[in-house]
């Protein structure tokens, strides 16, 4: 009896080991290899936002010292009184623009280094979704590789053990007419069972 249970034993563990999916050992490898590539792309899409940011400020820079300074020192000028010695007037002329021009830029930066952050911190919050992701994956694809050399392990070991190879498609199909088979006669008993039942 205890041979038999030891036997079935085997049996189901060889069932349940080949009946997982098939990967290729090197499919963790090769994940954790993309994993490594996606981070190196986030790193370039960080690089890559900054950059645009930059060019934007530059932008903005060159628009406040070819626009907006000439329309408006042409505006402050259109708005200086007849008589006034503009030349000897100059420094605090000066002292009154530049505060506006430096107000005006700076705003138009704060505009910019605030797109850029919320553009950042999509990135980053997708990239952290596709790490967790990618860790799952990865752990997923792991187990299944190590379930797969498990399997070959375990199926080495019964056939050094027994000395035979082992059918385990044979034995599934065998156990599975057995418990269907099992499932029918059980089905047949609480029929008869509910008949005598009825009949008291």
């Amino acid at each position: 009896m205890k041979k038999i249970i030891n036997s079935i034993l085997i049996v189901l563990i060889a069932i349940g080991i080949s009946a997982c999916a098939s990967i290729p050992a090197s499919t963790s490898t090769l994940t954790q290899e993309v994993i490594s590539e996606s981070n190196a792309m986030h790193q370039l899409n960080i690089a890559l936002v900054n950059k645009l940011f930059e060019e934007r400020k530059d932008k903005v820079d060159d628009f406040i010292n070819n626009q907006y300074i000439p329309k408006y020192v042409a505006n402050f000028q259109s708005k200086i009184p007849p008589g006034v010695d503009v030349s000897a007037e100059l420094p605090n002329i000066l002292k009154s623009v530049m505060p506006v021009i430096s107000r005006k830029r700076d705003s138009l930066h704060n505009v910019l280094d605030t797109q850029k952050q919320q553009m950042i911190t999509s990135l980053n919050n997708s990239y952290n979704d596709y790490q967790q992701a990618s860790a799952t994956l990865q752990n997923l694809i792991s187990s299944a590789v190590k379930l797969k050399q498990s399997e070959a392990n375990t199926l080495a070991q019964i056939q050094k053990l027994t000395g035979t190879n082992i059918n385990v498609g044979k034995i599934q199909n065998q156990l599975d007419s057995l418990l269907v088979k099992t499932g029918n006669g059980f089905n047949k008993l609480l029929n008869v069972e509910s008949a005598i039942k009825a009949k008291n």
